[in-house]
């Protein structure tokens, strides 16, 4: 009898020693942000300074279980912390590591009438300027958060 209730009692230890000690995506993920290059696609040089008319890709580099689905997203916060953009992006692993990205491209917004009529200078992607924000997550855990400079003019 003293038996039986030992191998009740490994069970549930066994159980929550697996839920509790699997690693997490945090430590397999690499987050950093790049410009793109000719071809459209994100480069392997990491930067924290844009100018505001950059595509600005947010990259995680990891390793997932191959051919397991998952979700990335990003909230990008402006220099006055208002969310701008939320970015998701569903991908399958690949064996070994996997990059994915999302980006950001900023946008002018559309000139009034009076505007074109004036042909004045388009300033509104000035308020773009300054320090911005990105959280990264997969899966619905934090696997980093970047800041960087967006420059205009």
């Amino acid at each position: 009898m003293g038996n039986r209730h030992l191998t009740l009692l490994k069970v549930p230890t066994i159980c929550f020693i697996l839920i509790f000690s699997w690693p997490s995506i945090a430590a397999k993920a690499d987050v950093y942000l790049s410009k793109g290059n000719a071809n459209d696609q994100p480069t392997y040089h990491p930067t924290t300074s844009f100018d505001c008319r950059d595509k600005i890709y947010g990259i995680v580099t990891g390793e997932w279980n191959p051919g397991s689905e998952h979700l990335l997203e990003a909230y990008w916060k402006d220099p006055h912390g208002k969310r701008r953009e939320h970015t998701r992006y569903k991908f399958i692993a690949n064996p070994g590591k996997t990059r994915v990205w999302v980006w950001l491209k900023l946008h002018p917004a559309e000139p009034d009438i009076l505007e074109r009529l004036l042909m004045q200078q388009d300033d509104s992607l000035l308020e773009f300027k300054g320090e911005w924000k990105v959280a990264f997550f997969v899966d619905r855990q934090a696997v980093g958060k970047l800041t960087f400079q967006v420059a205009c003019g």
